[in-house]
C-alpha cells in the first residue's frame, strides 16, 4: 500500500510538469513513510497545497509553462506596426544604411586638415572606387 502511495505522488509531481531525479531525492529516506513525507513536501514546494489532485497539478503545470514562456519572450523581436505590412512599407521600416565616411589622403604637409580629422573625411559614393579607372572624358576611343 505504501509503494502505491509513493508511485501516486511521483505521478502527481510528473503531472506538475517537473522531472525529478528520485534516486537523489529519496536517497536519505529508508522507510516508505519518510519517502512519502519528502514527496509531499516536494509537491507543496511546486505549489499544490492540500490533498494533491490531477486538476490541481495540471493548473500548476499551466502556470509554470506560462511563466516560462513569459520569461523566454524576447522583447527585441516585437515589431510595432499598424495594420498589414505592405511592400512599400517594408523599405521604410528597415534601418537606414550607416553613413560611410572615408579618410582622405593627406598631402603630406602639416596643415589644419591633419589636426582636424573631420575636415579630412568625405562621403563615399557608390562609384568612388572607379574614379581613377573611368574618367569623364569620352575621347578614349
Amino acid at each position: 500500500n505504501g509503494d502505491k502511495a509513493v508511485v501516486r505522488l511521483k505521478r502527481y509531481i510528473a503531472l506538475c510538469g517537473v522531472r525529478r531525479n528520485y534516486k537523489k531525492l529519496l536517497n536519505s529516506c529508508s522507510s516508505t513513510r519518510s519517502k512519502l513525507a519528502v514527496l509531499k513536501k516536494e509537491i507543496e514546494d511546486l505549489g499544490v497545497h492540500g490533498n494533491p489532485t490531477i486538476e490541481k497539478c495540471k493548473k500548476v503545470r499551466m502556470k509554470r509553462e506560462e511563466a516560462q514562456e513569459l520569461a523566454e519572450l524576447d522583447v527585441g523581436n516585437i515589431i510595432n506596426t499598424k495594420g498589414h505590412p505592405t511592400r512599400r512599407g517594408m523599405s521604410n521600416r528597415q534601418d537606414p544604411p550607416s553613413s560611410g565616411y572615408k579618410r582622405a589622403l593627406n598631402s603630406g604637409s602639416d596643415t589644419e586638415e591633419e589636426n582636424n580629422p573631420d575636415k579630412g573625411r568625405r562621403k563615399i559614393s557608390e562609384w568612388a572606387n572607379l574614379r581613377g579607372i573611368i574618367s569623364d572624358d569620352a575621347d578614349s576611343d
